[in-house]
């Protein structure tokens, strides 16, 4: 980090450990994070004003086969630090204990860029699995015909009450 005049710049290689995903949908995890920017400290109104970029990779589910893919992305943003209790109309990142994290900060914004949907290149929708199958119209014919063993004995009792 290099400091002028209330000014420095930052760059850093972020990690974000596979346990913070676990419980989220729509991304599996983050590589190659790396994050560069600028901060101006402004004493007089107590604010710290950073403008940075992430540039880095999405490890999301493919929505047609929930195969991983890796998808690229780099946003750029500006957030305002506030050293005091600001009001609840101020578009301000309260700081605690004088101690500045943009970590939290970055997994939002990086949360915040997550497309709703990708689908691997090649991706093919599997038609059967272990016990089950995608009928198509064909197998949907053959399949009302088939009357389940357990229940056969069943047919019998209707035709006596007919």
């Amino acid at each position: 980090m290099k400091q002028k005049d209330g000014c420095f710049d930052f760059e850093e290689t972020l990690y974000f450990p596979s346990e913070m995903f676990h419980n989220l949908s729509q991304i599996n995890g983050l590589k190659s994070v790396f994050v560069t920017g600028q901060g101006r400290l402004d004493m007089k109104n107590r604010h710290l004003y950073v403008d940075f970029k992430v540039k880095g990779q999405m490890i999301l589910p493919c929505a047609v086969s929930l195969e991983d893919v890796d998808y690229p992305f780099e946003i750029n943003s500006s957030v305002t630090f506030a050293f005091y209790k600001p009001l609840d109309d101020e578009d301000v990142i309260e700081v605690k204990r004088d101690t500045v994290d943009l970590t939290p900060v970055i997994f939002q914004e990086i949360m915040l860029d997550v497309p709703m949907r990708v689908v691997k290149d090649g991706a093919t929708l599997k038609t059967e699995g272990n016990g089950w199958k995608v009928l198509n119209e064909e197998d949907e014919h053959e399949d009302e015909d088939y009357i389940d063993p357990r229940l056969a004995k069943l047919k019998d009792y209707f035709k006596d009450k007919e």
